[in-house]
């Protein structure tokens, strides 16, 4: 699949997610397997009005590209402005979000209100395309509702407009994240249009990865799935040049990842808010962990990182003696 100078073959891109795909959560990824990264998506508003928190949104490592900065908004100067702003600030192209279903985004306009108004939607990427000289992607819904599936139109016009890929999370913006994606729509939107499509929504396994690949897509991007295991991209990888399903890490690998993504995400937010804002990445790295309730109830009373790392390395002790003792005792019990 080719963006601009960009090609990769069956791309695994890392979603957009608000307070999720920060600078911590996008290494951890990269190093996992992640081809493509996208930032939290960044108000225009908020941007040309050099909001400093915005800001921050849309600086880049060194190491993250290729890597897309998306915008949300529907005011087509704010969006020409801002596309040139998200250029300077280095990224390799930029993402329009048309798809974001939260309430006060998209009732305003912005994200998947769009589409209920496609000459808006298409002003609105037409402004990002005349502020950069970079490739424009598309993220969006199938529609507002079930009643108003648009996207086979909205595939069309985006071709027709020269954007260069289209990302659709197969659900409408009422569904929100309820109910199941629809990956159904794959090929129906492959059918109209040759722009290249990423494919969204439920992606949570390695065959999940294969099945949509399988349905004719060109790109494949995780979102939730890789909150819960962020080595979704390494398996996936290698499930699809293998056929194999990779085992799950061992919960010492994924204590160490947690606890260098747990002190990274402290550095890049400062420790106490990165402490709060880290708590939705214990049930990932601890899945499947015994006694995981007691262990997380523990975590979620502390603010700082340090007490946090030692509970987890008592925790890993206390494993590793227990699963050498019940070891130890099969070994003794066999004749």
């Amino acid at each position: 699949m080719r963006i601009g100078n960009i090609d990769i073959h069956q791309p695994l891109c890392l979603a957009p997610m608000e307070d999720v795909s920060d600078h911590p959560f996008r290494r951890i990824c990269k190093e996992q397997g992640a081809d493509l990264l996208y930032t939290e998506f960044a108000s225009c508003e908020a941007l040309i009005r050099n909001v400093r928190k915005m800001r921050e949104k849309i600086e880049l490592n060194e190491n993250e590209h290729p890597i897309a900065i998306q915008l949300y908004g529907s005011a087509e100067a704010s969006m020409e402005r801002a596309a040139a702003i998200a250029q300077e600030a280095g990224a390799d192209f930029i993402d329009v979000n048309c798809g974001c279903w939260v309430k006060k985004i998209a009732n305003r306009g912005d994200g998947a209100g769009l589409l209920r108004d496609l000459d808006k939607f298409a002003s609105v990427v037409r402004a990002v395309m005349r502020g950069t000289t970079l490739p424009v992607t598309v993220k969006t819904r199938l529609g507002w509702d079930a009643d108003s599936i648009v996207i086979l139109d909205v595939a069309r016009m985006l071709e027709d407009l020269g954007v260069h890929a289209l990302t659709v999370h197969c659900r409408t913006r009422v569904q929100g994240y309820t109910g199941h994606a629809d990956w159904s729509w794959i090929p129906k939107i492959k059918a109209v249009s040759a722009i290249p499509l990423i494919a969204n929504g439920d992606i949570k396994s390695p065959q999940d990865v294969r099945d949509c690949f399988d349905l004719g897509c060109d790109g494949v991007m995780i979102g939730r799935g890789a909150i819960h295991s962020p080595w979704i991209f390494r398996h996936a990888r290698h499930y699809l040049d293998t056929g194999k399903l990779l085992p799950e890490p061992d919960l010492a690998e994924r204590m160490a990842m947690c606890i260098r993504h747990l002190s990274d995400q402290a550095a890049y937010r400062g420790e106490r808010r990165g402490v709060l804002s880290f708590r939705r990445h214990y049930a990932g790295y601890l899945k499947s962990a015994r006694n995981i309730a007691h262990l997380r109830r523990d975590l979620m009373q502390f603010e700082a990182v340090a007490p946090i790392v030692e509970r987890l390395h008592r925790y890993l002790e206390t494993e590793e003696a227990e699963n050498a003792a019940e070891t130890c005792g099969t070994d003794m019990a066999s004749p």
